[in-house]
């Protein structure tokens, strides 16, 4: 295809001698200048089309772009969103464990203060008890002690025998006497008695049973000797 240098440094063959160019090399030279035009035209035609797919490839592409584009902020917003509930659902979780842990320690409280409670009232019940059992043994080992002795029967039987003397028979016992041995043995199991609570009050503390009721006073656990 024919050049711009070509066309400007174009050199026609003279025709005569007084000059003209010879037809023959213009027309050819006007031919290839059409050609070239024709080829320049094409060409052209063939850029044109080109720059206009490549146009509409571009606005493809700034379309897609933009839809990806929007889809990323649409991703975004979501993953936003499920951040912030999932923050708004652990903060709400950790205020109801708070509140459920509170309440739990409130009742745990009362619970405690309850018990406590109940325990000092089996306490004082259990001292009541043990002042009372005191009490009774105390009545008990006074009646005891109020009973006559084997030594006030021997001076009763010394007084009466000299008040009223009488002759002694070893055939068979009056019936006074018989009613009298028999009271000396009542009268003795009632000293022997006495002796062992007396004795019960002076040993030392024997090692008490242990089980949930250990701590009270009364029953096996309870000891006069303690008072």
């Amino acid at each position: 295809m024919i050049t711009i240098d070509e066309i400007k440094n174009i050199s026609f063959r003279k025709a005569t001698l007084s000059g003209g160019y010879r037809a023959e090399d213009v027309d050819a030279f006007i031919d290839e200048v059409i050609a070239a035009f024709e080829q320049l035209k094409k060409d052209k035609t063939n850029l044109v089309h080109k720059i206009d797919v490549l146009a509409t490839r571009v606005e493809q592409y700034r379309s897609d772009e933009e839809t990806v584009r929007n889809a990323l902020l649409a991703s975004q917003k979501v993953s936003d969103a499920c951040v912030k509930e999932a923050k708004d659902k652990a903060a709400k979780i950790v205020r109801e464990a708070e509140n459920k842990a509170q309440s739990l320690l409130v009742e745990a409280n009362k619970m405690t203060a309850a018990e406590k409670e109940n325990y000092l009232q089996l306490q004082a019940d259990a001292v009541a008890l043990r002042n009372e059992l005191i009490e009774l043994y105390r009545k008990h080992i006074k009646t005891i002690d109020d009973l006559p002795t084997s030594v006030d029967l021997e001076n009763t039987k010394k007084d009466l025998d000299e008040k009223y003397p009488t002759e002694d028979t070893s055939s068979e016992q009056p019936e006074a006497l018989s009613k009298a041995a028999a009271s000396v043995t009542v009268n003795s199991e009632a000293d022997r008695i006495a002796q062992e609570v007396l004795n019960a009050k002076s040993e030392p503390t024997v090692q008490k049973k242990s089980g949930k009721f250990a701590h009270l006073k009364f029953g096996d656990n309870y000891d006069v000797s303690a008072e």
